[in-house]
């Protein structure tokens, strides 16, 4: 999964389109962001690949109301709302954007698949139908994954000082300086309220920490220390990813406290 999620700017950015606060232009704009270009595949009543501005468009006029995003990982397919292929090429793709809407009508997927262009990145976003994906099947609210990724931090501490995690990445510095000019370059809408703003930020930061931590063995000298080290970053790696779903899909909770996280 990227650090920063293509599915999560076109969430947030598609939400302040589809509840009134924000233009279609800026929406696209902003769900584009450095990418040369991005088009959707699959619209209704669109025979060819469409700029994101018009697929807002169509899916709100479809009754689409809202936008959530996922984070799968093999292994991890939480938040997915099946059936099989759509779930198999979100994992593939390690992020999915659902849309939500009145039960009676069809729920989508946006799969996005990237590729090199001369100008920077193309993005296909694939269209694909699924299951009513409201509740999001496990994935918690604003609220809870905050405590979760706060929870998770403070437990894997420790661990992760037995285990030296943080030797043998003398070279991290630029890497880590990258990753923060990064996160500040989020252009966030400014509805965004500002818990869900902080939670993205402070979620996306951790994941840069935790894929450069991944890049090295540490102090870590044997397969089994290794693997410890992995297993240690696992919990802390999957709240964060939590994280960034509910945060990036805050505007599409329910104003009620927050979602269910029952299966």
């Amino acid at each position: 999964m990227a650090v920063f999620p293509r599915g999560g700017a076109l969430t947030a950015w598609g939400n302040a389109y589809l509840l009134g606060r924000a233009s279609l232009d800026e929406a696209d704009v902003h769900a584009v962001a450095d990418d040369a270009l991005h088009r959707v595949v699959g619209i209704p009543d669109e025979p060819d690949p469409v700029p994101i501005s018009i697929a807002l468009g169509r899916l709100r006029g479809a009754g689409v109301t809202a936008l959530r995003l996922v984070l799968p990982e093999p292994g991890d397919a939480t938040g997915l709302p099946g059936p099989a292929a759509p779930n198999a090429s979100a994992l593939a793709a390690r992020e999915v954007v659902l849309t939500v809407g009145p039960r009676e009508l069809p729920s989508w997927a946006l799969v996005p698949a990237v590729a090199p262009g001369r100008d920077g990145a193309v993005v296909r976003w694939d269209l694909l139908k699924v299951a009513p994906s409201v509740p999001p099947h496990g994935l918690p609210g604003l609220a809870e994954a905050e405590r979760g990724l706060s929870d998770a931090m403070a437990a894997t501490t420790a661990t992760l000082d037995a285990l030296d995690v943080a030797r043998g990445r003398e070279g991290a510095g630029p890497a880590l300086a990258a990753f923060d000019r990064g996160v500040r370059g989020l252009v966030l809408p400014p509805t965004l309220s500002p818990r869900a703003q902080r939670l993205v930020l402070s979620g996306t930061r951790l994941l840069a920490v935790l894929a450069i931590a991944s890049e090295s063995d540490g102090a870590s000298i044997t397969t089994t220390e290794a693997e410890r080290r992995r297993e240690s970053l696992r919990p802390l790696r999957r709240a964060a990813r939590y994280a960034l779903c509910a945060a990036y899909s805050a505007e599409a909770e329910p104003p009620n406290g927050g979602w269910s996280t029952a299966r």
